[in-house]
Parts: C-alpha cells; sequence; structure tokens
C-alpha cells in the first residue's frame, strides 16, 4: 500500500478506516504545523555536544588509521 493514497486507491478496498478528504485536509494542515514548530526549535546544547564528540574522535579515529 503507497503511504499516500487517493480516493480511487480506497475504492472498493475494505481493509481500513476511510477518511474523507476534508478530514485528510485537516489532518494534512495539523501534521504541517507539528512539522514547522519542530523545525523551528532549536538544537539542544547536549545533542550539539555529543556531535562535536562524534566529530573528534571521526577525526581521532582518522588520525590513527592513517599512521
Amino acid at each position: 500500500m503507497s503511504d499516500f493514497q487517493t480516493d480511487d486507491d480506497i475504492v472498493g478496498k475494505a481493509d481500513g478506516p476511510v477518511v474523507p478528504a476534508s478530514g485528510r485536509t485537516v489532518i494534512s494542515r495539523k501534521l504541517r504545523e507539528l512539522y514547522d514548530t519542530v523545525q523551528d526549535e532549536g538544537i539542544p546544547d547536549k545533542f550539539l555536544d555529543l556531535l562535536e564528540k562524534l566529530d573528534e574522535a571521526e577525526r581521532n579515529a582518522g588520525t590513527s588509521e592513517a599512521r
């Protein structure tokens, strides 16, 4: 089954709930709002620190492999 359904995809199929177009519009709008909110959040300092440590470990691993 496709991640994206059209009305044609669900005609004659009884394997799941049927969501009317108006419902899909509301769901799509709410998901977009949630995505935009998450996208606008900053990256926590703890996560940035972990990424920096990972970069440093990869640089150190590359230096030791070159020897």
